[in-house]
């Protein structure tokens, strides 16, 4: 075969085999040499993987394989030259080069294999780009030890302890704080520009990333220039950021270098979340913790997930199928073989306004999501976690589908509708800035100041809707607010403490002060609710954001999403973790418009009264 002429792929034939790709010696800018070698997986040599941001045909470059000539994307290409040894060859596995893309039943097989082949690789070099990429910016070679030096300033954290968590995140906060009025290093006076610039590099937001680190034996990320950080460094400093509001404490004081990166700093969290839990979570939960990713084909927003769920149902992947239809499997698969709503709670979709020039797919019921569509947290439970809510009782739920797939059947009740709702908060910060909404990246204000007086006005539109009618209320419908406000849950999806409720009418006043410049950081009224505010900003931004604060016909608070109307009805589902908006049709059935928080309804009241007068569930069909 000419040196000249383009590569071809032979066919895999036979179950469990992969091909694997021997990088020959070389330095510098010799050319790239490549032998691509078919092999049973369970005869294959050790051999490592890479991971790494495809990038787009555009910026593809030509290597030698097999005496032929093959293009591959840079970011692969620069990962090539920097893993290849120069006196011997290395064997790994590239996803782009291994499995034939253009073969559609080969990459369905190949997709059901990449468990047990990151399983088998002795580990996953992680390849973030040379060291100044004209795009993303330069990663400086100290980013390390900046990572090192950080954790050192940080303590550990026992997520399954929430009152543990809220007291370090107090001490920390009180601690960063004195030791920067003394003059001494500690959070506030740390570099965080290298951890900066290494999470703007786009590997970070690709969906397949997750699989391909929770599933490794061992894993070491590099920059070109010599970095190398090991995955388990960022993945600790990232959830301790996380968890302790490193990012708030921060921006309190006038610095916002981590804002920027909030979305891959979570991103990194939920990865490591994965593997701490894949052994018992399921597909869905997979799902769930990695909305905020991103990948090419839609349909691997399911495809890329298949090896994480190790308990309940699955689907077969098929790049045959259509999205629409695969999202349609999906949703059936974890509703109906799963015998679960959880997946109630991502559909039909969570961006509410905020997805300019994207249409839901056509032909997807509403109960399915369209899970291109889910830039926000549920309210649902991971099923490796506690659950918090019971609104539907603790029964399974009786559910099933038309055969048609079209109608989804279900067992409960409509109990109340929707009268009046507020602003959004993201709505609030965003409503004259529409230049935010069209950038890449969180949706974050700029400018911090302006930033206190929308939150501040935000909680007094709600408080208003709440209490428009009672300019006194008692302290029983103040803590009801107040609940509804943070949907009372954590960041974890715990519950919140009573204590923390309390706190909220202060943190109110806190925000309102703050906005109107009387209350200094320092002074002893803001010290006072660091043990408070932290928590509740973030259950704030993680459940209620993106929710709308209503008011129903009976007079119950709710948290409510932004596509809701009024005469919207809300529904209580046996088995349902939390109580779900639908809106009626002319047909007698309804569609579905999204999970809510509705106080008073969520530890099962609804099911207990219907018990005890003996009213049982209606059929709830939804489109």
């Amino acid at each position: 075969m000419a040196a000249n002429a383009p590569f071809g792929y032979t066919a895999i034939g036979t179950l469990r085999t992969i091909r694997l790709v021997h990088i020959n010696p070389g330095r510098g800018t010799d050319p790239v040499h490549l032998s691509l070698v078919t092999t049973s997986l369970d005869a294959a040599p050790e051999f490592e993987a890479i991971s790494y941001c495809w990038g787009t045909a555009r910026e593809e470059c030509q290597v030698t394989c097999n005496n032929a000539t093959l293009n591959i994307t840079n970011s692969l290409f620069t990962g090539l030259i920097h893993f290849r040894y120069p006196d011997r060859s290395r064997i790994v596995w590239a996803d782009a080069i291994c499995i034939n893309q253009a073969d559609l039943g080969e990459k369905s097989a190949q997709v059901l294999l990449m468990p047990s082949i990151y399983s088998q690789a002795t580990r996953t070099l992680i390849w973030l780009g040379v060291a100044n990429d004209p795009v993303f910016g330069p990663v400086p070679p100290s980013v390390a030890s900046s990572i090192r030096q950080a954790l050192q300033l940080l303590p550990e954290i026992d997520p399954e302890n929430p009152a543990d968590t809220a007291a370090k995140v107090q001490s920390t906060h009180q601690e960063s704080q004195r030791l920067h009025d003394e003059g001494k290093p500690g959070l506030l006076d740390h570099d965080w520009a290298p951890l900066t610039a290494l999470l703007k590099r786009p590997w970070f937001r690709r969906k397949w990333v997750v699989q391909e680190v929770a599933l490794a034996k061992k894993v070491m990320m590099y920059v070109g220039g010599g970095v190398e950080i090991p995955w388990s460094d960022l993945a600790k400093l990232a959830f301790s950021i996380e968890l302790l509001g490193v990012q708030r404490l921060l921006s309190l004081n006038g610095k916002t270098v981590l804002e920027s990166i909030f979305e891959p700093l979570h991103c990194v969290v939920n990865v490591l979340m994965v593997q701490v839990f894949r052994q018992r979570a399921t597909l869905l939960d997979g799902v769930v913790a990695t909305i905020d990713f991103d990948c090419t084909d839609p349909r691997d927003h399911v495809y890329s997930l298949l090896s994480l769920g190790a308990t309940g149902p699955t689907i077969l992947p098929d790049y045959h199928a259509s999205v629409s239809e695969v999202f349609r499997r999906f949703a059936v698969a974890m509703l109906v073989q799963g015998e679960s709503l959880k997946l109630l709670s991502l559909a039909p979709d969570r961006v509410g306004s905020f997805s300019p020039g994207i249409d839901r797919l056509e032909g997807l019921p509403s109960w399915a999501p369209d899970l291109r569509l889910i830039h926000s947290d549920a309210m649902v439970s991971y099923t490796v976690r506690p659950q918090a809510f019971f609104a539907g009782g603790r029964s399974k739920p009786i559910v099933s589908v038309s055969d048609d797939l079209h109608v989804l059947r279900c067992q409960g009740w409509v109990i109340d509708t929707v009268k009046t709702f507020s602003t959004s908060m993201v709505e609030m910060m965003l409503s004259d800035i529409p230049e935010l909404r069209s950038k890449p990246g969180p949706l974050i204000d700029p400018l911090p100041e302006r930033r206190k007086r929308r939150l501040a006005k935000w909680l007094e539109d709600c408080y208003q809707a709440a209490f428009a009618d009672n300019a006194n209320p008692d302290h029983e419908r103040k803590m009801a607010f107040s609940r509804t406000m943070v949907c009372d849950m954590d960041t974890m999806r715990n519950r919140l403490s009573h204590e923390m409720i309390y706190a909220f009418p202060r943190y109110m006043h806190w925000a309102a002060e703050r906005a109107a410049g009387r209350q200094a950081e320092g002074e002893p009224h803001a010290a006072g609710m660091l043990e408070y505010s932290g928590v509740i900003d973030a259950s704030i931004i993680a459940q209620a954001s993106w929710l709308r604060f209503c008011v129903t016909d009976n007079g119950r608070f709710g948290q409510i999403p932004q596509t809701a109307q009024p005469g919207d009805c809300i529904c209580v589902l046996v088995g349902g973790e939390v109580p779900f908006v639908v809106r009626p049709t002319v047909r007698g059935t309804y569609t579905m418009v999204g999970e809510c928080y509705i106080d008073g309804v969520m530890d099962g009241q609804v099911v207990e009264e219907k018990r005890l007068s003996t009213e049982t569930p209606n059929l709830i069909e939804i489109e």
